[in-house]
């Protein structure tokens, strides 16, 4: 493994006022994206709670104790929609990886590593969440990063020295600056000085001991597209991610020629974050100390645009900055060259970049009418429970000393100065109401009891339900494919991410065995892999489209499948206790019949050779055994001795008398 140096923080070209300049127009930018947005902060807090079942009447409660509740119907619709896309997406392997021209023999090498790859990152925790936020966010974004797992080792440089003023005697000066220099283009050369002394110094450094892609995802009101107002993603120039970071940290990351020092020392030390909101919208500050002012956080944007600054023409640069104050801490050329940020949008809005909330857009209404409902039906039972009380006026009863409770004695003049107060049943109305909001949202969201594993109340037989189920099913295709086809872009970036990271290790990356066999078991050339076990850069080179594996069509032959497992272990223990329908089962035509269903639902290329000559011989068997336990149980209920019973086709005879 090798050790990297830290670049600068501007390794741009650019004078101090053409850095500013491009910092006050990025700082527009994200200010004009941020005003296009099409959900607010207190829209996606109440988009949230919606989902989390929180309290949405607070402060609008008729009196003290009425219910605050929220309907549970977000919450399912949101669950059983997420899980369809994850049992659709994340099937293994998730991409089939198509080579062309002499990349085709690479193909089953490359999608066997990322397959591999895609498990040890656990990529399927990302794509819930992102999907999570997908569902009641306008959109939940993936990003892929370049992940780098360093060690500390202990090293020996050759440092200048320098002159101790006070004694005149040689010292290491405090920077250990080495005897080979970068230059501002990048390059490594010698110390030209002669005059200056030196000696050899154990330094601490940090050693690269793995680098790989990893990915992540960042909520929507951390993330923005821009230019805000872009209609398509077409039109997009630039991703910009918002983050906090101590003051202490950026320090450390100045220390480490990341950061201007400059740049962070204007910044202050005041703490601007703010990381929850109320339901208005105000902001809640976090706690923080006013003696250690290193502890204060500062809110950056991590920009990522696409700009000829070099006059050589369009390419990515990644910048970090503070929006408010035009601080600019670094500028720098981006490693990767192509965006790395992937926006799941499952429902798109027209002409929009961003998508709709499946909860706060597309179902909102019904959950509200459903939640009100509720509400009203809990409240008018709490009523009927505890009747509010009518008193004459002028009567001896005082509530506050007389309370009423189970077994109170309550003194009246009159039996008929405590009346209770009469309420209409409205139970039946409200009761119509709530189901009326719940069919709603089935028809809105495609999702039914039986889509959501729930025993339904609705008396549908057998095959309704799977009907019904299919339907919605089908409903959520072209969400899969909206988001299908942002990880296909996404597995492409991955990839160019790990050419860099083989690149970097010689002898390649030692594969698993499962990997290994697999591969061999694909008919795949282990020769290619070096030392029949690493793979290499080499072997990622080439051209290669990752197609998404999971369809509609596979969750559904996935529920097939289920269905005639399900089915097999229903027939068997009903021929344990059904002479009919064991006879049935053991006839050589329902077994072909068998093995043929589950020849189709298992993906069996060769039919032929598994339906061949060995099994034709076996079922044969299996018919004469079966002919011969009948005609023994016939003799045997006729009171004669059974025979022996046939041998199968193969088999040897049966021996004879010992000494014959």
């Amino acid at each position: 493994m090798s050790t990297k140096r830290a670049r600068a923080p501007f390794d741009v070209t650019l004078s101090a006022d053409k850095r500013q300049t491009l910092c006050l127009e990025l700082s527009r930018a994200l200010d004009d994206a941020l005003s296009a947005r099409t959900v607010s902060d207190t829209d996606l807090a109440y988009f949230h709670t919606l989902y989390e079942q929180g309290r949405t009447r607070t402060g609008h409660l008729p009196w003290a104790d009425a219910a605050d509740l929220t309907s549970p119907l977000g919450t399912q619709y949101v669950d059983v929609l997420r899980s369809q896309f994850v049992r659709t997406v994340m099937l293994d392997p998730v991409f089939v990886v198509e080579g062309y021209g002499e990349s085709e023999a690479k193909a089953p090498f490359v999608e066997e590593f990322h397959s591999w790859q895609l498990e040890v990152e656990g990529f399927q925790s990302v794509f819930a969440r992102a999907a999570h936020l997908a569902l009641i966010e306008p959109h939940g974004v993936i990003e892929v990063y370049q992940e780098t797992i360093r060690r500390p080792v202990r090293t020996t440089i050759k440092a200048a020295l320098q002159l101790d003023p006070t004694t005149g005697a040689a010292v290491v000066n405090e920077k250990l600056e080495p005897v080979i220099q970068r230059t501002p283009d990048g390059m490594l050369v010698p110390v030209t000085d002669d005059q200056t002394p030196f000696a050899e110094v154990v330094v601490d450094t940090w050693e690269v001991i793995a680098r790989g892609p990893r990915e992540r995802v960042i909520p929507y009101r951390d993330f923005l597209q821009l230019p805000g107002h872009a209609t398509e993603r077409r039109e997009l120039w630039g991703y910009a991610k918002r983050f906090w970071r101590r003051i202490d940290a950026l320090q450390e990351q100045v220390d480490a020629k990341v950061y201007d020092q400059a740049a962070v020392d204007q910044l202050g030390t005041d703490d601007e974050h703010a990381s929850e909101t109320t339901l208005a919208g105000e902001p809640i500050p976090m706690a923080t100390s006013q003696d250690t002012p290193g502890l204060a956080e500062k809110e950056l944007w991590e920009v990522l645009f696409l700009r000829d600054l070099d006059g050589k023409g369009l390419r990515w640069y990644v910048a970090t900055l503070h929006k408010d104050q035009h601080v600019l801490l670094r500028l720098q050329y981006d490693d990767l060259g192509s965006p790395r940020y992937f926006p799941l949008v499952p429902f798109p809005r027209p002409n929009s970049c961003e998508g709709y909330s499946y909860i706060g857009h597309k179902l909102i209404t019904v959950l509200e009418e459903h939640t009100a409902w509720r509400n009203m039906l809990a409240d008018r039972a709490s009523m009927q429970l505890q009747v509010p009380l009518l008193r004459r006026q002028g009567s001896l009863w005082d509530p506050d000393l007389q309370p009423i409770g189970p077994k109170s004695i309550i003194t009246v003049r009159d039996a008929h100065e405590i009346t209770p107060l009469t309420l209409p049943d409205v139970t039946g109305p409200a009761v119509e109401r709530i189901r009326d909001c719940e069919r709603a949202g089935e028809r809105l969201s495609g999702i039914n009891d039986a889509a959501a594993g729930v025993q339904s109340d609705d008396r549908r037989t057998l095959g309704e339900i799977q009907l019904i189920t299919q339907q919605s099913l089908g409903r959520s295709t072209e969400a899969i494919q909206n988001l299908q086809e942002t990880l296909e872009e996404l597995a492409q970036v991955r990839h160019q991410l790990w050419k860099r990271a083989l690149a970097e290790q010689s002898e390649g990356m030692v594969l698993p065995p499962a990997v290994v066999q697999s591969l061999e078991l694909r008919g795949a050339d282990l020769s290619q892999l070096r030392g029949g076990t690493r793979i290499t850069a080499a072997l990622l080179e080439g051209q290669f489209r990752f197609k998404p594996r999971g369809s509609v069509e596979d969750a559904d032959l996935n529920r097939q499948r289920y269905d005639f497992n399900q089915w097999i272990m229903a027939m068997g223990q009903l021929a344990s206790v059904n002479p009919m329908v064991a006879a049935v089962l053991q006839t050589p035509q329902a077994a072909k019949a068998l093995i043929e269903q589950g020849l189709r639902l298992y993906n069996v290329q060769d039919k032929q050779a598994f339906m061949g000559q060995a099994a034709q011989q076996a079922m044969q068997a299996a018919l004469q055994q079966q002919a011969a336990a009948a005609m023994a149980q016939q003799m045997a209920g006729a009171g004669l001795p059974a025979g022996p019973r046939p041998s199968s086709p193969g088999a040897p005879p049966p021996a004879g008398p010992r000494g014959v």
